[in-house]
């Protein structure tokens, strides 16, 4: 309670005021008051009096995990290992809209918080056995969702306790069943999957001190999925990725260095002095799991992937490299966008690959676009072309990144127009905006490409140019891509 009446972790916490909650608590401070700290420490005290009265317990258990990522760690059945157990007696979550949506009225949140804990089973009629809970509202979040804040007491009148088994699927199903109720847009991350990781502000001050647009988790989806793009087996994504700037390391079964269970991958200082943070790219977006990634091409090589990864471990050499080199798109993922036997996925890694090529380090539209299309995620063709196509990135002609551009917009059009407009309105539009952006980036990159053969009809076909490595300054090299590093 202490941290709903406060300020936030970025002042975004505006007129906190109590919307709803057990009647106990809205007898002693009615519903619509604005909070101070005072009244947030009066509130914890009513809703922790069950506990104190019933001298009563409720402890959850803790897990190890892997210090550099984060992981969970597992015993040889695959079962998580508990260290001990810690108090859990206090149940909070949060319930949002999308931020297209507007704000939402204190009295439907008010309908809405009293639904939720009812269907949770924290209310029972009789009053016996019910949980004291408090709702509180303070505006929109950081990026723009309205929402209100759920603080339960799990141990209830009687001194029982509240059963919050397999609370977080129970809480999505609610949390549908109220959105159809009351007219409200669905969450994608909620929707559809698990989503993927948000921002913390010590990783936008971290990418703050290091001039860095993106922090390290938006830069590292951003490399990792231009890797799938350009990839044809898990081997090649992972030397890929390398060749992005990105730090690549097993992450061990228990007891082995040589059973490979996932990866964790990391940018480094990245313009700082700072130790480089290591992340489970599996916590950034749940399709970039080593499992999932061996899946996408077809479990094709997986020996040869696992034993490449193990051969980065810490013991051993790491790879050398000396400059950021990016990739052509694979024939694979080409093949699929000429034939429109693409989806949301494909899309996501085609769109951050564009997103090196024209936006390079400041990241923006294409950007946007490749997070929109792997949050909608969570073939045959015409195969000369595609690798007639292919060809031309590596000769880094310019009209064949366009082309891809183009392509992958038609394809994003039709998506929109034959899938989502309208059961997902809110991405809809989100996209459809970020596309006319990006539709006018391609035209005058195309015009650009035209002025210059304009100008000169005698460009060498190989040029030296200056190349940008992502984590040291400016200096002469060149690379496979021409486009991409000029």
């Amino acid at each position: 309670m202490a941290y709903l009446v406060g300020p936030g972790r970025s002042n975004e916490h505006e007129n906190p005021h109590l919307i709803a909650g057990d009647d106990r608590v809205t007898f002693a401070i009615p519903v619509g008051t604005s909070l101070d700290a005072n009244q947030g420490f009066e509130i914890g005290y009513m809703l922790d009096q069950p506990r104190r009265i019933h001298e009563a317990e409720f402890n959850v258990p803790v897990y190890a995990r892997d210090d550099a990522s984060g992981e969970f760690l597992t015993d040889e059945a695959g079962k998580k290992i508990r260290t001990g157990s810690k108090p859990g007696h206090v149940w909070h979550c949060s319930l949002a809209v999308d931020s297209g949506h507007g704000r939402v009225s204190d009295e439907q949140w008010e309908k809405i918080a009293t639904q939720f804990v009812a269907r949770m089973g924290f209310i029972d009629p009789d009053g016996a056995k019910s949980s004291r809970w408090a709702a509180v509202h303070h505006g929109a979040s950081k990026n723009g969702n309205d929402h209100i804040h759920l603080v339960v007491q799990l141990i209830r009148e009687d001194g029982t306790k509240a059963n919050i088994n397999n609370d977080f699927h129970r809480a999505q199903m609610v949390c549908r069943e109220l959105e159809k109720e009351f007219g409200l847009p669905r969450l994608e991350s909620q929707e559809h999957g698990k989503g993927l990781a948000g921002e913390k502000p010590a990783e936008r001050a971290r990418a703050d001190r290091g001039n860095n647009v993106l922090s390290d988790k938006f830069e590292l989806r951003r490399r990792l999925r231009a890797a799938l793009s350009t990839s044809n087996n898990a081997e090649e994504y992972l030397r890929h990725a390398q060749d992005l700037g990105v730090h690549v390391a097993p992450s061990f079964k228990p007891g082995s260095n040589t059973e490979v269970r996932g990866y964790k991958v990391s940018l480094g200082g990245r313009g700082t002095d700072e130790r480089g943070i290591w992340y489970a790219p599996s916590k950034l977006d749940s399709t970039l799991a080593w499992n999932d990634v061996h899946a996408r091409f077809g479990n094709a090589n997986r020996e040869s992937g696992d034993a490449y990864l193990v051969s980065l471990h810490s013991s051993n050499t790491e790879r050398e490299r000396h400059k950021a080199v990016a990739h052509p798109v694979s024939n694979e993922q080409l093949e699929r966008m000429m034939s429109h036997k693409t989806g949301p996925d494909t899309l996501a890694n085609i769109y951050a690959r564009l997103s090196l090529q024209f936006e390079r380090n400041k990241p923006a539209t294409f950007q946007r676009l490749s997070e929109s299309y792997a949050r909608a995620a969570q073939g045959s063709g015409n195969l000369r072309y595609a690798a007639r196509m292919n060809q031309r990135f590596a000769a880094g002609q310019g009209r064949g990144w366009v082309a891809v551009a183009k392509q992958a917009g038609r394809l994003g059009r039709v998506m929109l127009e034959n899938q989502m407009t309208q059961d997902r309105p809110h991405f809809s539009n989100n996209v459809d905006r970020l596309l006319k952006d990006a539709e006018g980036i391609i035209t005058r990159e195309m015009q650009r490409i035209q002025k210059e053969e304009a100008a000169s009809v005698a460009v060498s076909k190989a040029p030296t140019v200056p190349y940008r490595d992502w984590n040291s300054s400016a200096q002469p090299g060149s690379g496979q891509d021409q486009g991409y590093e000029r």
